[in-house]
């Protein structure tokens, strides 16, 4: 029969590796915060990604020997404010994140 010191021996040894199975460093509450990362960093790399293929197409689209020129157009209207002579600007004011 086994005694009551090694009944709470072995009592606490099961207690011990329950809880570093759970609440330990490399436990349970870790493996799942470590999923969530895991998926939070899986989706920043999905998005990095869509953005060098979109960055890989801007950079073929201003290649010398294919210039796409309605691209060149549109970059010169949006990011320099160019317009043809002639043409009627309507400037209306921008929308700031508090309305």
């Amino acid at each position: 029969m086994v005694s009551r010191l090694q009944a709470l021996g072995l009592s606490l040894l099961v207690l011990y590796f329950a809880y570093h199975a759970f609440a330990g460093e490399k436990g349970l509450g870790r493996w799942t915060d470590s999923q969530i990362e895991l998926e939070t960093r899986e989706r920043e790399l999905a998005s990095m990604q869509a953005e060098i293929v979109r960055l890989k197409t801007d950079i073929r689209r201003l290649t010398p020997g294919s210039v796409d020129a309605d691209y060149v157009e549109a970059l010169a209207r949006d990011k320099l404010a160019f317009v043809y002579p002639g043409e009627i600007v309507l400037l209306t004011p921008e929308r700031s994140s508090a309305n």
